[in-house]
């Protein structure tokens, strides 16, 4: 499947958002369902029970814009 860029209509590549955790821990970006207000009882940050998906990014070979999907 291809892909046009919304902004000058040139061809899109795929590719994807790079997120550095802790220890510089590498991973592409995923989408979450619901809020990120919702913690666990240690206070931290919890997905459990939620919705995720990887995010897919696509980067205009022309302009550089960026445009990413969670499917």
């Amino acid at each position: 499947m291809s892909y046009e860029c919304a902004k000058c209509h040139s061809s899109m590549e795929e590719g994807f958002l790079l997120e550095k955790g802790h220890y510089n821990d590498l991973s592409s970006e995923v989408w979450v369902s619901g809020s990120p207000d919702e913690k666990s009882f240690l206070g931290r940050m919890t997905i459990k029970g939620k919705v995720t998906y990887n995010v897919r990014t696509f980067r205009c070979t022309n302009c550089g814009y960026l445009e990413s999907y969670a499917r």
